[in-house]
């Protein structure tokens, strides 16, 4: 609850209250006895008397339960209300006995000439018991929800952080890789070279502008990953077998960033590219509702990374905080093929 509801919730209570009270208090008047200085009389009296039971609450919701009882220091908690209520029995005393009888003519109670200090803090406590258990069960229930809502706070924070880090972490294997092959092209003088150099400059642009994103367009993550086939293509020397299939309209659509490069990336490194029989297969499908993502490469099984598939771990995780709920990934790890099935739902 936000903090200026609660604030109108107390309000509202105590007006209530009081209105409540003002109600008892006009009953006790003759229709024709009514008159403007008995309203006046009848809604001071009220008010002042209200005074004690707020006094009672607040203080005991906002200082003691907190500095006491939360902390298990029932002790001092039962001597702090001891103190309080011998503190306000001396003014309860005058306020009934002295104020209220002489300067509005009212009489609550018939022992008045009787009234003491003990007599006043057994009436506080009977008439006011009910506000100290209720001050000490709202104290706690908002302690319980604040620690809840910090928790919450705290596993977000948590959450963008990994999410921040793990992005951190993605493509630094296969940008030195282009680098070098763009180096051996500007080195050899190809042709290829500046259309190399252009298209890691678009890399470079969209990885600096969308990383910083929860979500971009699924168009300008297809472009991103036409951009790295065709790359590593170019650094392949036209030997690598890549079959790229794009189906559906992804216009209006949405997906995490640089989420799909992690299962090429993969491909690409521990996958056979330049066999024309057995091409690194990639197809992707977007419909109304769903999004498919499909990479399937033959294996490379003399090649053995020590790095033991960082990346797929990566974006599992990746997967798992941006869409808890709406993915399934499926790894196939055969004999001879590798395949990673992607589905999102409500893309």
């Amino acid at each position: 609850m936000k903090k200026a509801h609660f604030t109108y919730l107390h309000i509202g209570y105590w007006l209530i209250l009081w209105l409540k009270e003002l109600l008892f208090g006009f009953q006790t008047f003759n229709i024709g006895d009514l008159n403007f200085a008995s309203i006046a009389s009848t809604l001071s009296v009220k008010l002042i008397t209200l005074l004690f039971p707020i006094c009672i609450f607040y203080t005991n919701f906002l200082v003691l339960v907190p500095m006491f009882a939360r902390r298990k220091r029932i002790i001092l908690y039962v001597i702090s209300l001891i103190i309080l209520f011998s503190l306000l029995a001396p003014i309860h005393k005058y306020v009934y006995a002295t104020l209220l009888p002489q300067k509005f003519s009212w009489y609550s109670y018939v022992y008045l000439d009787k009234l003491n200090f003990w007599l006043s803090f057994q009436t506080l406590l009977f008439e006011n018991y009910v506000y100290i258990f209720f001050s000490i069960a709202i104290s706690y229930v908002g302690e319980y929800f604040e620690t809840q809502k910090k928790q919450q706070e705290l596993a977000k924070e948590q959450a963008v952080t990994e999410l921040a880090y793990l992005k951190s972490q993605i493509n630094p294997h296969f940008l030195f890789n282009t680098l070098n092959d763009i180096y051996a092209l500007t080195y050899q003088k190809a042709k290829e070279a500046p259309e190399a150099v252009l298209k890691l400059s678009e890399l470079l642009r969209y990885m600096l502008k969308e990383s910083n994103d929860r979500f971009a367009p699924i168009e300008r993550e297809i472009i991103y990953l036409k951009n790295v086939v065709e790359l590593y293509e170019i650094g392949q020397k036209g030997i690598a077998y890549i079959d790229l299939e794009i189906n559906g309209d992804e216009a209006g659509k949405e997906i995490a960033p640089l989420i799909l490069i992690n299962f090429v990336e993969n491909a690409f490194k521990h996958g056979i590219v330049n066999d024309a029989e057995n091409p690194v297969k990639i197809n992707l499908s977007i419909n109304e509702s769903d999004f498919n993502f499909e990479v399937s490469n033959k294996k490379n099984n003399d090649y053995k990374d020590k790095t033991g598939g960082i990346g797929l771990a990566n974006v599992q995780r990746r997967l798992a905080l941006i869409y808890p709920d709406r993915h399934k990934l499926v790894i196939t790890d055969e004999n001879d093929t590798f395949t990673v099935n992607l589905n999102i739902k409500n893309i």
